[in-house]
């Protein structure tokens, strides 16, 4: 299954409709590409921060959002 292919499956088991079907998946892929590109700019900004996270934390916020991206690049929450 593709990254995003998780979004058409849903959509197909919740609706028996072709175009709602279509429009859901459409709608769902969206999303999701949206919350890769926003996981990837706040990891962006952490790595570029100097002064708002001590050494520690900022090794936890970025292998939180490692996990993260992970997870969603696999098609999971």
């Amino acid at each position: 299954m593709t990254r995003q292919g998780w979004a058409e499956r849903i959509a197909e088991n919740k609706w028996c409709d072709a175009t709602n079907v279509e429009v859901y998946a459409l709608g769902l892929k969206a999303e999701h590409k949206r919350a890769v590109r926003v996981v990837k700019a706040e990891i962006k900004r952490v790595k570029l921060s100097q002064n708002e996270f001590t050494p520690t934390q900022k090794m936890r916020v970025e292998e939180t959002l490692d996990r993260l991206l992970a997870a969603l690049q696999r098609g999971r929450e």
